[in-house]
């Protein structure tokens, strides 16, 4: 049985043995990702959005929860912690107005959940996504000094081109397409 993106689950582990869900965002997540919001430093909210931030509003709210699974997929990452679901982190990609076989890619993870593989996952999670859906790259937008989401890409298996832009940002363009 083929599980269908809007009802995308998986079960999988982090680099300490701890069990994390990974999962599709619904419209109904709005709460847990404005709780995710603030398990994130100032500094990885501004590697995120590149200006800084503490809240998401209403507007952006309903952005990152409201989905359509095809121009936009977002998988969240939570473990459990006390019975309750806990957001660990949070990877999406937009289809690009540029090319329709081309998506942008983002990704946050919490402070206390960085360094145990969550970015990387989410990751791996967000290529099948996206090689089922006939995308051909990824494109995405890093700070240089953000060298864990620099080092996501780099070992993601996939074919990467990095150049800095005009603005200093590090831009990535990730190639879909298996390795021959």
């Amino acid at each position: 049985m083929k599980t269908t993106v809007e009802s995308y689950r998986a079960q999988e582990q982090l680099r300490n043995g701890r069990p994390v869900h990974i999962r599709s965002i619904h419209s109904s997540d709005k709460q847990i990702l404005q709780e995710g919001m603030h398990h994130l430093s100032p500094r990885s909210l501004y590697y995120r959005f590149l200006t800084p931030k503490r809240e998401l509003t209403e507007k952006e709210l309903v952005f990152f929860t409201e989905i359509d699974y095809f121009h936009h997929v977002a998988l969240l990452a939570s473990v459990v912690e006390d019975g309750k679901e806990i957001p660990a982190g949070v990877g999406r990609y937009v289809m690009s107005g540029n090319s329709p076989d081309s998506a942008d890619l983002g990704f946050a993870v919490s402070d206390e959940y960085q360094g145990l593989g969550i970015g990387t996952l989410l990751m791996q999670h967000l290529t099948k996504i996206a090689r089922e859906s006939g995308l051909k790259q990824f494109t995405a937008l890093v700070l240089p000094d953000n060298k864990k989401m620099l080092r996501v890409f780099q070992k993601s298996g996939l074919k990467v081109k990095a150049k800095v832009n005009s603005v200093g940002a590090v831009e990535l363009v990730l190639d879909l397409e298996p390795a021959t």
